[in-house]
């Protein structure tokens, strides 16, 4: 965020790396930006890790409207050119979009063994407004191919993913029924829902 605090602006994508287990870090490296001082929101990652080939898969957002992936095979030190997966992962009536923020996972045990999920939360127009949502996209071929999961409820938003002992998901996410959805009594909570499929549909919360 270089010219100021805000969510929206001319945004970059950054990291550092830790070779010594977190002791001490490297300089900040830039992994992707647009349009040089332009006021392009390069932003929301979600990085996940897959341990079968070691590749680092790194979805993020262009301007909150279009979701982008790359990916490392040196531990973060170069970056592939970027892919734009929106047709596989957004429906076309969809508004704002995000990936993340926090990490995405691969999943360890069962059918869905092997799979990487990206908690991601959209907006959806119901009502004359514009309802927040969360949801996951996922691929089942070490990052070739990305497709769409479930949504969870109304009024959901950023969020984390995990994959339980049993093979289940659960999604932990921002509540905003109290603000958005009129039921008080559901203020100042979180909201939590599994996954008996590997995030294609969600329990209620």
């Amino acid at each position: 965020r270089k010219t100021g605090r805000g969510d929206h602006g001319d945004l970059d994508l950054v990291a550092k790396r830790s070779q010594d287990l977190g002791n001490t870090w490297s300089e900040l490296s830039l992994v992707y930006e647009e349009g040089d001082t332009a006021k392009v929101t390069i932003g929301n990652p979600c990085p996940v890790v897959d341990q079968e080939t070691g590749r680092i898969w790194l979805p993020f957002c262009r301007n909150n409207e279009e979701v982008f992936i790359i990916h490392s095979d040196d531990d973060g030190v170069t970056w592939s050119e970027p892919r734009n997966i929106t047709t596989s992962v957004k429906q076309p009536d969809w508004g704002w979009y995000a990936t993340g923020p926090g990490v995405g996972i691969q999943m360890t045990r069962g059918r869905y063994n092997g799979r990487l999920v990206i908690p991601c939360d959209h907006r959806e127009r119901k009502g004359g407004q514009w309802v927040k949502i969360s949801h996951v996209f996922f691929s089942d071929d070490h990052g070739a191919t990305w497709q769409l999961g479930g949504s969870v409820n109304d009024h959901t938003d950023e969020c984390q993913v995990v994959e339980l002992h049993d093979g289940r998901l659960m999604i932990n996410m921002r509540n905003y029924w109290a603000a958005d959805g009129g039921q008080a009594e559901q203020g100042g909570k979180r909201s939590v829902a599994e996954s008996r499929d590997g995030g294609a549909t969600w329990e209620s919360f």
